[in-house]
């Protein structure tokens, strides 16, 4: 069912609220594992609307295709992005390693001596 028919705001500002908390739970998860995106928040988010967003788009037009990027954007973060911290699913950790794994770069939190 595509929840984005429901709401009262349109599908493009739903669309960038998702694209913004899968970009901010994105970075937050990178970090805690110790590893750098060499991204920035909005950099992730252009990435994120060329990649995924414009897929959807090119193959289904402009509606279908919004509404159909919506709903995979929203599947990618936890539903209680506005009242908790944005955070990854399943889907979202998959769909992100994707879309970035050639750009992440590990960095050590502790020394061994």
């Amino acid at each position: 069912m595509n929840m984005t028919q429901q709401s009262c705001l349109p599908v493009e500002v739903l669309t960038a609220l998702y694209r913004r908390a899968l970009a901010q739970a994105y970075l937050d998860a990178c970090t805690a594992y110790g590893v750098e995106t060499g991204y920035s928040l909005d950099e992730l988010q252009m990435t994120i609307a060329k990649e995924v967003e414009s897929y959807y788009v090119r193959q289904h037009g402009a509606k279908l295709g919004m509404d159909i990027a919506c709903a995979m954007l929203r599947d990618m973060v936890q539903p209680d992005i506005l009242v908790a911290k944005p955070r990854l699913t399943p889907l979202g950790e998959s769909m992100m390693d994707e879309l970035f794994r050639p750009c992440l770069h590990t960095t050590p939190h502790t020394t061994l001596h």
